[in-house]
């Protein structure tokens, strides 16, 4: 949940030190991913530390996998702003999970699966790419009331939601001030306290000295 308002919270509410070692994420268990799972990620940046400090929880942002047979890899779908080319709007992104894991975006994740069979979580991930596919736009209000765009979280929340299934376990959270339209939110933490979820497995990090 990569916020392009929150600079202007962390400018007045919290400090950012840096470290000497880089940290980023060794991709792992594959071999156990079903469509519709849920990735997460934080990057080292200030805005993914606000948010993971603010909603008290390990990550900033997350995406939906779908495993693409043509290109034999699997994708994540997700909503993020400030990814796009230039002068391009911010529309919903299809790219590989190694490119989602990019160093320069995440130093650590981590993947969820929701308690329910494996064609609700199918299911769920070809909504996903239905919405991308008809170029949804980010929100930049952060509203759940408006879902002619969306946000990470909001994204991942409808897809299965449509499925029947509220994975936030109906806990929606209160905003942060200047980011929110909405008084109540939906951030990583929000689904990954939830009791929708299943189980969830942290990838490996991977340090090297900078």
């Amino acid at each position: 949940m990569k916020f392009s308002k929150i600079a202007i919270l962390t400018a007045v509410s919290s400090t950012f030190i840096a470290c000497t070692e880089h940290h980023s994420v060794k991709i792992a268990y594959e071999n156990e991913f079903r469509n519709g799972d849920i990735v997460f990620r934080c990057g080292s940046g200030m805005e993914s530390h606000a948010v993971t400090e603010a909603s008290n929880s390990s990550y900033s942002h997350v995406g939906i996998l779908f495993f693409d047979s043509i290109q034999n890899t699997w994708m994540v779908i997700h909503a993020v702003p400030g990814e796009s080319a230039p002068e391009e709007a911010d529309t919903l992104k299809y790219e590989s999970l190694s490119e989602f894991f990019n160093p320069m975006r995440a130093e650590r994740g981590a993947f969820a699966k929701i308690k329910c069979h494996d064609s609700i979580a199918a299911a769920a991930s070809l909504y996903a790419l239905a919405k991308y596919h008809e170029g949804v736009l980010f929100d930049d209000d952060y509203s759940l009331s408006d879902t002619t765009s969306l946000y990470c979280t909001e994204l991942v929340w409808q897809s299965y939601l449509h499925q029947g299934i509220d994975i936030t376990g109906g806990n929606m959270e209160s905003s942060i001030t200047l980011i929110c339209k909405d008084s109540l939110c939906i951030y990583p933490s929000t689904i990954i306290n939830s009791t929708a979820i299943e189980s969830i497995k942290i990838f490996p990090e991977q340090t090297s000295s900078n």
